[in-house]
């Protein structure tokens, strides 16, 4: 059965929040949103040692949230830098956000 049958969401955008909701559901993954929300793009080096993680669970982490869409990368030189690819994840980050001060309220 459609879903898009009984609501006002069509299957690919139902299909493709939930995909990246599921690579969000990490806390990991949401820091590393967290952390690029707040600049146009940084690089490996720059996210891992923001965050005090391993420079390999960082990488493991950026790749898999640029294969879901969620993020973007670029090249230069040595560097890869990663920015925000969907600006939809941010509004995971701002719900959090409310919750988070509906709790400290």
């Amino acid at each position: 059965m459609s879903s898009s049958s009984t609501t006002d969401l069509p299957d690919p955008l139902v299909e493709t929040t939930a995909r990246m909701l599921r690579c969000l559901g990490h806390p990991v993954r949401l820091r590393i949103l967290d952390y690029l929300e707040r600049r146009d793009e940084a690089t490996v080096t720059e996210v891992y040692e923001a965050l005090e993680i391993e420079q390999a669970v960082c990488s493991q982490h950026l790749n898999l949230m640029r294969d879901k869409g969620i993020l973007a990368r670029r090249k230069d030189g040595v560097n890869v830098y990663y920015r925000l690819g969907d600006p939809r994840a941010l509004k995971v980050l701002s719900c959090l956000r409310g919750s988070a001060a509906q709790e400290q309220g």
